[in-house]
Parts: structure tokens; C-alpha cells; sequence
């Protein structure tokens, strides 16, 4: 009877160890298939919201692209386009033909501030920044048009007031001073005149409503501004009597800068732009922090000239003075000139009243890319301009277009 009692504990124990062990794999399966399922649910559920934010994203992209429009700023680059007066013309050669080489090439020539173009510091100065030497995102940024043309441009009664041949109309601070909060606003602000519908005219280049040094003093304040934008050939239009630079010969191509500044009229310059006081020839008002560059040097530059020296004897003339203030500001304020379809854009107007001021509307602002060709060492460059409008100006521009 012992012998059969500790037979049967033995069989209960091990039918016990079975049924715990039994019991716990079970426990262990259904806790492991658990944790699969909420693994697997977490894992659809991520892969749902991922799915989602990627329809929204790209749904959103579709929604810009559908509300908003670009706008091209560029005057094109044809043979026979005008150039500023003394610029090399533009000029496109075939060096290969499909008739004979099976492919197109074409050699182009031009100069370096043609059509809608950028300045940079380099234009000016011996030690200044090339196009190249900026980031790309430099380039890309909000912007916003001011309608000058009542003030100043081609609408206004000192434009159409009666004026010595060539003598432009100045834009002076007091003209710009209600647009404060713009500059203080976008880095990109442009100046609409209404001078790019006369391109072509014999008074293109001489005649259109210019910056007075002072004025170029003033911007230089702002330090969010980094690209000012002109519908003009330049800053500050030189004096001329001849009506007929709109149509610059080969023979008139090579002229120098030094010789176009002997050949303006002595008696305009003081008159029409006094020099600034803090400004002298004799002492540079801006200059590099870092002196003239090896590569200045490789290239048969002066390499004993004062830094920030201007290049030629155009530091006489309010256009190389203003130029020198805005490219020598730290950081640059670089130039871009010869924009084209600033009537395309929203536009701040000019106050009702005097001394009013004209606040910033993020509305009438536009996101712009201007794009010059990435060329080392390059003094200035031709550039491709485009403005994209949001939503509400977007279709304001496609009613435009339509009618």
C-alpha cells in the first residue's frame, strides 16, 4: 500500500508539472500572438498615417501648384537687342548645323550687364564679391513691387514737367521714406517706374528716373534688404545729348567707361547730383575687409590699389557713387536692372496723403527667384527673374490675362 501511494503522489506531481507547463506555454503563445496582433495593428496604423501624410503633403503640392503662377521678370536675349551705350553687343554663332554636323551648337557673346542683369560687389571693387562667390539661397526670397510711377515715374508731373535733354527725374529718400515697413519687410524689394515699356525708345538709357546718392544712403540702412530691383538700365541715367543710344553700333562699342564719363556734360553733374559730404575720391567710403585677393592678382590686377578703389575715373559720377554704396554695404545689397512685367505683380501704391506711411501686406508679397548663370569671378551677369503669386494674387493675374 506504501509502495502504491507514493506511485500515485508521483504520477500527481508529474501530471501537475505537466498541466503547469502545459498551461504556461499556452499563456506564453497567446501572450506572444497578443503582442503580434498589437505589433501588427501599430505597424498598419503607423503605415496608415504615413500613407495619410503623404496624400495630404502631395495634395497640398497640387494645390500650390493649381493656385499659384509664375510670373517671368526677363527681358530675352536676342542679336540686336539694345545695350547700355559702350557695352559689347550680344551676339549668337552657330559653330555647328544639323544640315552639316547632325546638332546645333551656338557660340554666344555678351556683355556682362545685358538685358536683365545682376551687379555685384566686383563691378566696383577691385576686392568685391563675385556672382559666384553667393550661396544659392541668397538668391531666393520674398519680394515686393513699389508703384513709383505717379511719384517719380513715368505718370508724374515732374516726369512730364519740361526738362533739359537727358536730365532724369531723381528719386530722392523723401520719395521712398513712406515704404519704410516694406524694406523692413522682404529682402527683395523692386521699383516699378513704368521705364521698361519705353525699352527700345532713344531715350531709354539716358532719360529714365535715377537714384541720387543720398538715396542710396538711405536703402543702405536697411539690413534686411539684399536685392534692389530697377525696371532701368542702371541707377542713375548719364547725361547726354545725343537722341540716339537705343541703337549702339559696332563702331561705339569699345568705348570706355573713363571716355563715356569725359564725354557727359560737365555742367550737369553738379547741378543735378552734388556730391555727398561723406563721400570722397580720395578716400574710398566702403571697402573690403579683406584686401585684394591672390586671384585679383593672377588676373593683372593692381595689387597695390586701395582697397575698395573704384576701376576707372567713374567715381566722379553719382552712378558709380550709388553703386559703391549699395554693392560696398556689409553685406552687400547686390543690383538687379533691367527687369521687365512689374505690371504683372501686386504692387504697394503710394500713400493718399503726405507723411502717411504704408504698412507691409504680406498679400502683395511674392516669393522670387533670380537665378544668374554660375560663372567664376563674374563682375555682374545676365539673370533669370521669376515671381511665383499666391493664391488670391494668382487669380487676380489669370483675370488679368484673360481680359
Amino acid at each position: 500500500m506504501e509502495k502504491l501511494g507514493k506511485l500515485e503522489r508521483s504520477e500527481e506531481r508529474a501530471a501537475t508539472r505537466t498541466s503547469e507547463r502545459a498551461e504556461e506555454r499556452t499563456a506564453t503563445q497567446t501572450s506572444e500572438r497578443a503582442e503580434e496582433r498589437a505589433a501588427t495593428r501599430t505597424s498598419e496604423r503607423s503605415e496608415e498615417r504615413a500613407a495619410t501624410r503623404t496624400s495630404e503633403r502631395a495634395e497640398e503640392r497640387a494645390a500650390t501648384r493649381t493656385s499659384s503662377v509664375w510670373v517671368d521678370l526677363t527681358r530675352p536675349l536676342r542679336e540686336g537687342i539694345p545695350v547700355y551705350p559702350g557695352d559689347p553687343l550680344f551676339q549668337a554663332r552657330p559653330f555647328a548645323e544639323h544640315s552639316t554636323d547632325g546638332f546645333r551648337g551656338t557660340r554666344w557673346a555678351f556683355g556682362s550687364h545685358t538685358a536683365t542683369h545682376l551687379d555685384a560687389p566686383f563691378h566696383y571693387f577691385v576686392d568685391g564679391e563675385t556672382l559666384d562667390s553667393f550661396p544659392v539661397d541668397f538668391f531666393v526670397g520674398d519680394a515686393a513691387v513699389l508703384d513709383l510711377r505717379s511719384t517719380v515715374g513715368v505718370d508724374s508731373a515732374r516726369f512730364a514737367a519740361p526738362r533739359r535733354v537727358g536730365r532724369p527725374v531723381l528719386i530722392e529718400p523723401s520719395d521712398l521714406e513712406p515704404f519704410e515697413p516694406i524694406f523692413d519687410a522682404v529682402p527683395f524689394v523692386f521699383l516699378r517706374v513704368g521705364w521698361a515699356e519705353r525699352f527700345g525708345r532713344a531715350d531709354f538709357y539716358n532719360a529714365f528716373p535715377s537714384l541720387t546718392p543720398e538715396t542710396a544712403d538711405w536703402l543702405a540702412d536697411f539690413p534686411k534688404l539684399r536685392i534692389l530691383g530697377l525696371e532701368t538700365p542702371s541707377l542713375v541715367a548719364f547725361p547726354t545729348d545725343d537722341s540716339d543710344v537705343a541703337n549702339v553700333s559696332p563702331s561705339t562699342s569699345n568705348v570706355s567707361a573713363a571716355d563715356r564719363v569725359r564725354s557727359f556734360d560737365p555742367e550737369f553733374l553738379p547741378d543735378a547730383f552734388p556730391a555727398s559730404p561723406s563721400f570722397s575720391p580720395s578716400e574710398p567710403k566702403f571697402s573690403a575687409e579683406n584686401g585684394t585677393d591672390e586671384s585679383s592678382a593672377a588676373d593683372g590686377a593692381d595689387v597695390d590699389a586701395e582697397p575698395g578703389a573704384p576701376l576707372d575715373e567713374a567715381e566722379f559720377c553719382a552712378d558709380a557713387e550709388c553703386h559703391r554704396i549699395l554693392l560696398g554695404r556689409r553685406p552687400p545689397i547686390l543690383l538687379l536692372e533691367g527687369l521687365v512685367s512689374l505690371e504683372r505683380l501686386p504692387a504697394f501704391a503710394p500713400p493718399s496723403a503726405p507723411g502717411e506711411r504704408v504698412e507691409f501686406d504680406a498679400a502683395k508679397a511674392f516669393e522670387t527667384v533670380v537665378f544668374p548663370l554660375l560663372i567664376e569671378r563674374s563682375d555682374g551677369c545676365p539673370a533669370r527673374v521669376a515671381a511665383r503669386l499666391r493664391a488670391d494674387a494668382a487669380e487676380s493675374e489669370r483675370q488679368t490675362v484673360e481680359n
